[in-house]
């Protein structure tokens, strides 16, 4: 039960953390793109989904080594 509980939070933990990291790089790339690109979110959006989708990978992979 106490493994269950642990890998939980663990799970909930990398899904907060790869929802912060899409909104800061969304925010980021959006941002610095505004001045250049009329729609900068076209190009923030997928960029923030493909670094979150790697940081979760990333994190996964490193949690299924320990």
């Amino acid at each position: 039960m106490e493994k269950m509980k642990k890998n939980f939070f663990n799970l909930a933990f990398r899904i907060l953390t790869c929802i912060a990291i899409f909104i800061v790089v969304t925010f980021f790339v959006a941002w610095l793109l505004e001045s250049r690109i009329f729609c900068s979110l076209f190009i923030g959006i997928p960029v923030g989904i493909i670094s979150a989708m790697v940081a979760f990978a990333i994190m996964t992979r490193y949690h299924a080594k320990k």
